[in-house]
């Protein structure tokens, strides 16, 4: 499932082209971006006689330039609020993942920063992904 999400994110226009979208592994370089299943959740929302609501929750983490340059820090706000209103309209529009039985992909939190080094940070975002499994 992990990998089907990664291929849906990667289509995101705000990441930046040349850089890398890894899983459960952020790169040592600025720009870079990373999906992560979330530990230690139940998978299964509400069963029913013929299946299931499920979820998938993940992290979005990007690595980017952090100081006390006002401009920069807002853009990296405004990237991340950028992620979030397109998962958001591609969930209004039912733009989904390559997964039987998605019906919802959104964001529980907004970005915050998880990380900070000297001169970049790693802002990460709470998502989750719904889906109907059969039994």
């Amino acid at each position: 499932m992990i990998e089907e999400v990664r291929e849906y994110i990667a289509k995101c226009p705000y990441l930046k082209e040349f850089a890398e979208l890894n899983v459960e592994y952020l790169v040592d370089k600025v720009e870079a971006y990373s999906i992560n299943e979330n530990p230690a959740y139940n998978p299964v929302v509400q069963p029913y006689l013929v299946g299931s609501d499920n979820q998938f929750l993940f992290t979005f983490d990007s690595k980017l330039h952090w100081n006390e340059d006002i401009q920069n820090n807002i853009d990296n706000s405004k990237f991340c609020e950028n992620f979030r209103n397109w998962l958001e309209t591609n969930n209004k529009n039912k733009i989904f993942p390559n997964i039987n039985g998605v019906y919802e992909i959104g964001t529980n939190t907004n970005a915050y920063i998880f990380a900070t080094s000297a001169n970049e940070a790693i802002y990460r975002i709470q998502c989750y992904l719904k889906y109907f499994k059969e039994g």
